[in-house]
Parts: structure tokens; sequence; C-alpha cells
């Protein structure tokens, strides 16, 4: 247990440590780098960079946020977050104002040099219109996270260009397979990079986990996508994602097998995901239940709807509510080899 009292007054004193005169809201001091695709690719991170810590979702406890400061720590970043940070408003971290204030103070701090979300929940698809996508455009810097942070990683990317990242948040298990990758794509800037693949200890008899391929094929296409149930909430509103000539990249937790089943048929068909070049979908963690009912496997629900597209489909890409995942960056293009199960980026995600 850690020494709660203790922990809030030094917390306090990293906060105002942090806290350094801000340049005028807007007012964007550096180099906005925007690649021949018309993408914009944030700054590498480095040993020494400050991390900005929110929660545009969710709420979370001084535990989570000790964890989550520690962990940065242990690889060589800063953390810095405001006090709203451990804020609550019923189920989310604060209201919708003060989630959405929180986020847009982290990329007009000239002084933060990436995001963190600390975890997801429910909540960042009621921020996006809060939010100042000029303001975002004008100071470019990575956005990290996953899960409920899809409505955020795609809104952005797609109103600004700006490239986001579907990588760990705070509290995810930052083990070697998940450093590794995130480190490779957010600070060691390779173009041409090949994802590895490991599989999760202890899930052999799981084919949740089972790495496979849905439709034979190769495809090129910019990166785009996340969680399956956001990127649902999301269709027929300002913020549907373009889904057209895209690597689309799915995840999935705790849903039953004919929910998963029923949001794949609406993206399919109220979308236009059948447009799309490719499809690399990650691990559909807790969804192929066991019930006495009569019911398809996982495998047979995703074939049935994904293979008559003709494209490219791959099942079981280590990303999504797993301990060892990959980061993918919204935006830049890649490509996949679904009868090899690989995926690769064809350049940079940061400059």
């Amino acid at each position: 247990m850690i020494n709660r009292r203790k922990f809030i007054k030094s917390s306090a004193a990293i906060t105002a440590l942090s806290m350094l005169p801000l340049s005028k809201a807007g007012a964007f001091n550096g180099k906005i780098t925007a690649n021949p695709a018309g993408y914009i690719l944030p700054r590498k991170l480095k040993q020494g960079s400050l991390i900005g810590l929110v929660t545009p979702g969710g709420q979370i406890d001084e535990e989570q946020l000790y964890d989550t400061v520690s962990k940065l720590e242990k690889l060589r970043f800063r953390a810095y977050y405001k006090p709203s940070v451990l804020d609550q408003y019923g189920y989310f971290a604060g209201t919708d104002r003060q989630r959405a204030d929180e986020l847009m103070h982290m990329f007009t701090n000239k002084n933060v040099d990436a995001i963190l979300c600390v975890r997801g929940g429910y909540g960042s698809i009621r921020i996006l219109h809060l939010l100042d996508y000029g303001l975002i455009r004008r100071n470019p810097k990575p956005l990290i996270g996953y899960s409920d942070i899809t409505a955020l990683l795609t809104a952005i990317y797609e109103r600004t260009g700006l490239v986001t990242f579907h990588g760990p948040v705070g509290v995810s298990s930052f083990n070697g397979f998940t450093v590794n990758a995130f480190q490779n794509v957010l600070m060691r800037s390779q173009g041409n990079y090949k994802y590895s693949y490991e599989r999760e200890n202890e899930t052999g008899d799981n084919p949740e986990y089972d790495l496979y391929t849905v439709s034979e094929g190769k495809a090129k296409g910019i990166l785009i996508g996340g969680n399956l149930s956001v990127l649902v909430s999301m269709t027929g509103s300002d913020y549907e994602p373009d889904f057209e000539d895209k690597i689309v990249y799915l995840e999935e937790t705790d849903e039953k097998i004919y929910r998963i089943d029923k949001m794949l048929f609406q993206l399919l068909y109220a979308t236009n995901l059948k447009k799309a070049a490719g499809i690399a979908i990650g691990i559909f963690n807790g969804c192929d239940y066991s019930e006495k009912e009569p019911q398809l496997t996982l495998k047979q629900a995703i074939s049935d709807l994904l293979k008559p597209l003709g494209i490219p489909v791959s099942y079981g890409l280590p990303f999504g509510h797993i301990s060892s995942k990959l980061t993918l960056p919204t935006g830049v293009k890649a490509k996949l080899n679904a009868s090899k199960n690989e995926l690769k980026l064809l350049g940079k995600a940061v400059s």
C-alpha cells in the first residue's frame, strides 16, 4: 500500500515544479512536420521527455496515478499532471468540460512532450465537440492510449492530420514486449518497421489468442481503427471514421459473440468499411464465450462477415486488452500480409 498522504503532498510538488510558463494559446514555437501524404508527425520521445497524464474517460484513484508515475520514471520519463486528473463526476473523471480542458491544456503546454491517458473507460466520445482542433494541429505531440481512447485517436487524426498512437495506457502492463514496441515506434523513429509477434503466456488452449488468416492477400494503406464498440458508437456522427483504402485495425474485450457479430455488421453496412484495403484484428479478449445455447465460434462469426469482402484480413495480432501489446500509429501507411499474418509500417510515426 502507498502512503497516500505523502504521495498527495509529493504529487503537488511535482505538479508545481512541472508547471512552467505556457505560451499563448495557439502559439506553437516548434515546427510542424508534415510528410508527403499530408499528415503531421509529432516529435519523437527521448529520455527525460515530459509526459502529461490525462483522464479523458473513466476516473482513476491515487494508487493508479502513483503506479503510472512510477512506470514512467522507470522508463526515464518525467510525469506531469493537473489536480483534475483525480476528479470524479459519476463514472467520469470530471465533467465533460473539465476533461476536455485538461486535454487541451496538455496540447497547448509547450513543456509537455507527449500525452498519455492513464486509463480508458467510457467518456472520450463525449468531449470530442469540446476540443479545439486548430490548436491541437498547431501544437502537435503524441497522444497515446487505447480502448475508449479510440474516439480521440481517430477524431484528432481525421480533424487535424496529427498521427496518434493506439498503445498502452498508464495502468497497462509495461512488460518487455510492450515497452520495446512503444520505444520502436515513439523513440527509435523507425521507418519500414516490421512488428514482432508474441503470444500471451498460458493462452495455448484459448482460441481468442490464436493467430490465423481470415482472407489471404496483401494490402497497403493508412492505419486507422481501434476498439470495435467505440468505432460503432461513432457511426452516423460527425466523427465517423473514413475506412476507405485504409488498413483498419480492430480490438475488443468482454463482449458476447452475437454482439461482436452485430457490431461488425453495423460497421460493414453503416460505414464504408467494405471499401477498406485490409483489416488487421487484434485479440478479442474475453469474447469467445462458451455457453449452452447454440452459437457460432468467434472465428466463425468473424469469417462469415469479413471473408466475403475479398480483402486481406488477419486475426490475432498482439494488440488490444492484453498484457503484451503493440503501439499502432493511426495515420501512418502500413502493409498487411494476411497470408503470413504480418504487419509492417512503411514510414516513420515520429519526426
